[in-house]
């Protein structure tokens, strides 16, 4: 990993400072669920599927590859579709799986659905918990993946969202899930340069050094 280096000298002492690049991975939210859980008059169509009154909601994953961090980026889509009447859709779970290369683990944030909806409009929500990241962009429901001295954060940028019905949204019926990745690197060893640069500002401070007393400075001009 390449970094920006400053030096900074104090009291004899140099210190290297520098700034990571930033990272670039791969990621997918392909093995993520959409559940009936505890929704009522709910059939389980697939892992991502279900159909409440007439109203089929399906969970479309995301994917993406060489995304340089920081970055926001698409984690899916809830898509809604069929025909219903104030269908009430309480209960239904969204459990968000990302995957990230690197640093090559996977963490799930869910997201409760409640409300109702009709063909033609909606009082449906989807609401991910809990706000359990925190970055640049402020502390927001997510996952934290990789070594706690460099590892990605994923963040949902929505983490409450209206759910559009079938007949609403371009394109239609589908209510995308934004989100936002970075990489955080805390540095526990030193760089070999800033070991170096510690070193001659250590020598450096030596040199400078006064004789602890008259006679002692006496006696090294003798010993000269």
């Amino acid at each position: 990993m390449k970094t920006n280096a400053a030096l900074f000298c104090a009291v004899g002492i140099c210190v290297a400072t520098g700034s990571a690049s930033a990272g670039t991975i791969s990621y997918t939210t392909a093995g993520s669920t959409l559940s009936c859980n505890t929704a009522a008059s709910c059939v389980q169509n697939t892992t991502e599927s279900v159909t409440v009154g007439g109203l089929t909601f399906t969970f479309d994953s995301a994917s993406g590859s060489g995304v340089v961090t920081p970055a926001f980026i698409n984690l899916g889509a809830i898509v809604s579709s069929g025909t219903g009447t104030a269908v009430s859709i309480t209960g239904l779970l969204l459990t968000l799986a990302i995957e990230s290369t690197p640093p090559g683990s996977s963490g799930t944030v869910q997201g409760a659905i409640t409300g109702a909806m009709s063909t033609n409009s909606s009082a449906a929500e989807i609401v991910f918990n809990p706000d359990n990241t925190t970055s640049s962009l402020g502390t927001l429901p997510g996952v934290d993946l990789g070594p706690s001295n460099d590892n990605f954060l994923f963040q949902i940028v929505n983490p409450a969202l209206i759910i559009l019905s079938p007949t609403s949204g371009s394109p239609l019926g589908q209510t995308m899930i934004q989100g936002f990745v970075t990489e955080q690197i805390t540095s526990t060893t030193p760089e070999p340069g800033s070991v170096v640069l510690l070193g001659a500002g250590l020598a450096f401070g030596d040199a400078l050094r006064l004789p602890s007393s008259p006679s002692s400075a006496i006696k090294e001009r003798q010993t000269r």
